[in-house]
């Protein structure tokens, strides 16, 4: 059956621009321009994942997901979100949506974060539990899993739960270089093709090193290897 994304925001061009990109990828879509009419189409319809900007007159985009969180828990939301919103919408992901995109964002950054939401929503298996143990330190990179949150050099980094799932698991098999396949079974409990798994986990650890990475362009960390693996390099004390 085809996935129903709705999309939710005010600004025109952007509702048109992701609305020809999804519906080119065989999705459908329903488009809302505000929060007000958006709560009416869930009053009637489903739908398997909503796209809703932040900042909307009347009903902005938090009270738009907390509505959805009430009356349609199963369906996925991304949350669209301007720099200057960046911390409401780390807020967001606490209380339940999947991902966050931040305006101006490409298309192979949007299609990731949409495939990855929906697989996750249809998964049968959870993800993998955290390992018990408290805390991951490398050096001035500490991954606390109490708290679900990373730092480096003391500084908090806003990661959504993927990007902290996703450091986890090249964090907890330093120096082994793992394959798109793998890390998407561990972080998010679903398997996929090769060629669907390296797009999602390549957008996802680009974002990572823009968080973390002193030099995104000659990442420290996170190391790509031959055949697109990924490996996590500790630094040397």
């Amino acid at each position: 059956m085809t996935e129903h994304i709705l999309i939710v925001d005010d600004e025109n061009t952007l509702r048109y621009f992701l609305r020809r990109t999804l519906e080119d990828k065989g999705y459908r879509v329903s488009e809302a321009a505000d929060g007000q009419v958006a709560l009416e189409l869930l009053a009637r319809e489903t739908f398997d994942l909503a796209l809703v900007d932040l900042r909307m007159a009347h009903i902005d985009g938090l009270e738009v997901m907390r509505q959805f969180r009430q009356r349609s828990p199963e369906t996925q939301i991304i949350i669209v979100t301007g720099y200057a919103s960046v911390p409401s919408a780390v807020e967001a992901l606490r209380h339940g949506a999947h991902d966050y995109l931040t305006k101006p964002f490409n298309t192979e950054e949007l299609l990731a974060s949409v495939a990855d939401a929906l697989a996750q929503r249809h998964a049968q298996a959870p993800p993998q539990a955290s390992p018990p143990r408290a805390r991951l330190t490398y050096g001035e990179l500490v991954l606390d899993y109490n708290l679900h949150q990373a730092t480096h050099q003391g500084q908090v980094l806003d990661l959504t739960p993927t990007e902290f799932d996703l450091l986890a698991c090249l964090m907890e098999s330093p120096n082994i270089a793992l394959d798109s396949v793998t890390v998407l079974r561990q972080i998010r409990g679903y398997e996929a093709p090769e060629s669907e798994a390296r797009a999602i986990v390549r957008v996802h650890v680009h974002r990572l090193r823009q968080k973390l990475e002193p030099n995104p362009v000659l990442p420290r960390y996170i190391v790509t290897v031959a055949g697109g693996r990924y490996v996590f390099t500790p630094p040397t004390e």
